[in-house]
C-alpha cells in the first residue's frame, strides 16, 4: 500500500486482527479459570455434603442424585468413590466400580486424575477406618460450559470490533479526503491564474496543512503577478534610455543636433543604464549569494556627511531643502552596505519630497539607528509592509530595488527596517542595527 488511506486501512487491519485474537485468547483462559475455581468449590460443598449424608447413616445411604453440581443455569451430578488403605473401592456412584481398585493422589496440589481415558477433576477427604472418598466431575463438562460462553463472547467480541471497523474505516476516509482533495487541487494548480480549488481547512492539522497551502499558492500567484509587473516596469525603464541613446545617435547621424550634445546625452542615459542592470544584478546577487561582508571601525557621522553631500545636488534640483543631525558614533560595521541603505533612503526622500527632508543618526544600546524623513505625500498604512517588497514601486518610483535592496541588506544583517509617519508630514524610513544581530 503506497497511499497513506491504504496504510492507515492496513494498520487497522492489522490491529484489529491482533486484538481480537489477544482478546480471545486472555478470554478464553479467564472463563477456564473462573470455571476451574467454581468446579473446586462445587465439589467441596458436595464433599461436605456427602461426608454429612455417610456421617448420619452409613455408605449406602450416598448416592451421585446427593451430589448436585450448578453452573450457572445448567444442573450437574458430580460422582464419588470411597477405597480403603489398599485403594481398592469399596463404594461407589457407579456399582461396576466396587471392587475394583485405582490410585488417586491425596496430595494438596493434585486436582486431576484420569478414569477411563477421561480428565477427572476431584477433591477428596479421609473418613475412619483408614477410608479415603473421593468426588469428582468430568473436565467435558466445564469445557461444555467454557465453549458455551466463549461462543456468547465471541459473538458480542465480533459485533464489538465490526462497529470499529466501520468508525475506523469512516474514520479513516474522513481523514484522507481532505488530502486527497488537496492533491487533486495541488496537481492542477498554476499560478497564471486565479485557483479556487483548494479546500478550505479547519482546526486540525490536516486542515492547518492546507489552510498553508492556500496561503502558500496564494502568495505564489502574488509573487508571480509581482514578478510579471517588475518585468513590465523594467523593460519600461530599460526602454526609455535605450531609446534616447537610439533617437540621439539618429540625431547624430543626420546632424539634426550637435555631435557634442547628442554624446552628452548617450553617455548620460548609458550610464542610468548601467546603474539600473548593476542595482538589478546585486539584488539578484544578495537574494542567491552568502557572501562575507567585512566589519570596518568607521565613524557614522562623517558616513552620513558623505551621504548628504552626496545627495545634496540633487535636492537643490528640485529645490528641496536638506538637513542633517548626527553625532559622533565610532563602531565597527558592514560600512559599505550601511552607506548604500542611507544613499536609498535619501535617494527616495528626494523623490518623493515637497520641499525638506532630513537625515538623522542617534546611538541605541549595542547599535545605532538611522533615520530619512520627508514632506511628501508619505506612504499609505495598508502599504507599509509591502514597501520593501521586491517589486513595489510608488507613484514616483522606478523599478522597486532601491529599498528591496535595503530590506535584503537588514535582514543580512539581522537589523530592523521600517516605514512610518514622518513629524514632517511625510514619510520616515528608518534602519536599525545592532552588534549582537549581525549575521553578515
Amino acid at each position: 500500500m503506497r497511499t497513506i488511506r491504504g496504510r492507515i486501512f492496513t494498520s487497522l487491519i492489522i490491529v484489529m486482527i491482533f486484538s481480537v485474537l489477544t482478546t480471545v485468547f486472555l478470554f478464553n483462559h479467564l472463563i477456564d479459570e473462573m470455571l476451574m475455581d467454581q468446579a473446586r468449590n462445587q465439589l467441596r460443598l458436595q464433599m461436605t455434603k456427602a461426608i454429612d449424608i455417610i456421617e448420619g447413616g452409613d455408605l449406602e445411604d450416598l448416592s451421585t442424585e446427593d451430589l448436585e453440581l450448578r453452573f450457572r443455569d445448567r444442573m450437574f451430578y458430580a460422582d464419588f468413590f470411597v477405597v480403603d488403605a489398599s485403594d481398592k473401592i469399596v463404594a461407589a456412584g457407579e456399582d461396576d466400580m466396587v471392587g475394583g481398585k485405582i490410585h488417586v493422589s491425596m496430595s494438596p496440589r493434585d486436582h486431576f486424575f484420569t478414569l477411563d481415558g477421561q480428565k477427572m477433576m476431584y477433591t477428596h477427604q479421609r473418613l475412619n477406618k483408614g477410608l479415603r472418598i473421593i468426588v469428582y466431575t468430568p473436565m467435558d463438562i466445564l469445557k461444555q460450559i467454557s465453549g458455551r460462553v466463549l461462543r456468547v463472547s465471541l459473538l458480542s467480541i465480533v459485533i464489538s470490533f465490526a462497529v470499529i471497523f466501520v468508525v475506523g474505516l469512516w474514520f479513516v476516509w474522513k481523514t484522507t479526503r481532505p488530502l486527497q482533495q488537496l492533491k487533486e487541487a495541488v496537481s492542477k494548480f498554476n499560478p497564471k491564474h486565479r485557483f479556487p480549488g483548494i479546500p478550505q481547512g479547519d482546526t486540525s492539522e490536516i486542515g492547518q496543512l492546507i489552510n498553508t497551502f492556500s496561503s502558500m499558492s496564494e502568495r505564489i500567484q502574488k509573487q508571480h503577478q509581482q514578478q510579471i509587473e517588475f518585468l513590465q516596469n523594467v523593460s519600461h525603464e530599460l526602454r526609455t534610455p535605450l531609446m534616447s541613446i537610439q533617437g540621439y545617435a539618429s540625431a547624430v547621424k543626420d546632424q539634426v543636433v550637435t555631435v557634442e550634445h547628442g554624446l552628452n546625452v548617450v553617455t548620460a542615459e548609458s550610464q542610468r543604464l548601467i546603474q539600473m542592470v548593476d542595482r538589478l544584478l546585486q539584488l539578484t546577487r544578495m537574494e542567491t549569494l552568502q557572501e562575507e561582508w567585512k566589519l570596518t571601525e568607521v565613524d557614522l557621522q562623517d558616513m552620513m556627511e558623505h551621504v548628504h553631500q552626496l545627495i545634496a545636488p540633487a535636492a537643490a534640483d528640485r529645490n528641496i531643502q536638506s538637513a542633517l543631525n548626527a553625532a559622533s558614533l565610532e563602531m565597527a560595521i558592514p560600512a559599505e552596505q550601511i552607506f548604500q541603505v542611507a544613499m536609498n533612503f535619501m535617494q527616495n526622500a528626494v523623490r518623493y519630497a515637497s520641499h525638506e527632508i532630513k537625515l538623522s543618526l542617534e546611538e541605541i544600546p549595542g547599535g545605532f539607528r538611522i533615520c530619512v524623513d520627508d514632506d511628501g505625500p508619505g506612504v499609505p498604512v495598508q502599504e507599509r509592509d509591502s514597501v520593501f517588497d521586491r517589486y513595489y514601486t510608488g507613484q514616483s518610483g522606478i523599478t522597486g530595488i532601491g529599498l528591496a535592496i535595503c530590506k535584503q541588506i537588514a535582514d543580512r544583517l539581522g537589523a530592523g527596517i521600517s516605514c512610518t509617519e514622518s513629524p514632517l508630514g511625510g514619510a520616515r524610513f528608518c534602519f536599525e542595527y545592532g552588534q549582537g544581530g549581525h549575521h553578515a
